[in-house]
Formats: C-alpha cells, structure tokens, sequence
C-alpha cells in the first residue's frame, strides 16, 4: 500500500514541467489570495492594536504589508501576464515587502540606525516607485488576465487609486497637509485581489 498520499494526485503539467500541488487546487492563486487576506486582516489588527497598546499599531502593519508583498512577489507568476512583465513585477514587488519587513524590524527595535535606513533611505527613495510597479503590475493583471465583475471592479478600484495618487501628489506641490483618509482607498486593491485570485483557474 502506498501511504505517500502527497503523490496519490496525477501530477499537472504545463509545457512539460511538473506544476507545484497547489496547481491542483481550483484557486486561481493560493498565494495572492494568502497575501490579500494576511494584508486585510493586518489591518483589522493594527487598528484593534493601536487602540488598546500604544505603538503596536506600526510594526503590526509592515510585517503584515511585508508577508503579503513578498506572496504577491510570488503570485505574480500564477496571472496570465507576458513574462517582461511578469519579473520586473515580481521582483520590485517583493523589494517592496523587504522593506516594508525593514520598517517593522525598525518599529520594534527602535534602533536610530536602522530606522534612517528604513525610513529615510528605503523609504524616501524607493517605497514610493516600488508602489507604483505594483499598482501597474495589478492593472496588467486586471486588463490581461481579469474577466467578468473582477475586471469591472479591479479597474474601478485602480482608477481610483491613481486619482488618490494624482491628489496627494498635488496637495504636496502645493504644500497642503496630507489627508491620510484617502489612503483607506488602498484597501480596495486587496479586496479586489483577494476576489481575483479566488476565482477558478479556468476563468
């Protein structure tokens, strides 16, 4: 009797490699669909933090948007997305979550050395570009691969989350206080990602 049921399952294939066992599964992707969830939930969690302990809020939010980055870095080969695409995506994307972890190792320690690098360095000078690699690798994502109310819906969200970007980048140049309330836009992103990457495989 075979008990190695791990390989009871016909191994999928495409282009003749073996597909990983998540393949058998009828999500779409495991991993952004992990990475949405573990983002929206850090969320919940900071916000309950935050409350109660004074100071948690911080290091809960990156490590949660560092663990969710670095699954989407991932996820970003499950979507049906050319390849010169596909790895500048993953890779900026997974940068993304590297710092983010940074930050949250920052928040913790509270090490004046570490935090000019998190913060000050990476945070000043790549945080934002890297954000924008994702945010047009999620619209490659809803334009090439997305079908149907997910599509409708991905390109909805993003739209606005461009318009929020073009505000806060002119209340900057015009030396206006940020409104940190448009940020909670952000979160429509994951909504829609979470419901993406939940769909079959064969959508």
């Amino acid at each position: 009797m075979n008990h190695n049921w791990f390989n009871s399952r016909p191994a999928l294939k495409r282009d003749g490699r073996a597909l990983p066992w998540y393949a058998h599964t009828p999500m779409r992707s495991p991993k952004a669909f992990a990475g949405a969830l573990i983002l929206l939930l850090g969320v919940v969690l900071a916000i309950a933090a935050g409350m109660t302990l004074d100071g948690a809020a911080s290091p809960i939010i990156h490590a949660a948007l560092g663990i969710s980055f670095l699954l989407f870095a991932l996820a970003a080969f499950d979507f049906r997305t050319p390849g010169w695409i596909t790895w500048p995506a993953s890779l900026a994307i997974g940068a993304l979550g590297l710092i983010f972890l940074i930050q949250g190792a920052s928040d913790v320690l509270q090490n004046p050395a570490l935090d000019q690098i998190a913060y000050q360095e990476l945070g000043q000078r790549f945080e934002k570009l890297l954000g924008y690699v994702f945010i047009a690798w999620c619209l490659a994502v809803a334009l090439l691969d997305a079908r149907g109310a997910t599509k409708a819906f991905g390109l909805v969200v993003i739209a606005a989350v461009i318009a929020v970007e073009a505000y806060g980048w002119w209340i900057a140049r015009n030396g206006l206080p940020p409104t940190d309330a448009w940020k909670l836009v952000d979160l429509g992103l994951f909504v829609w990602l979470l419901l993406e990457a939940r769909k079959s495989r064969a959508a």
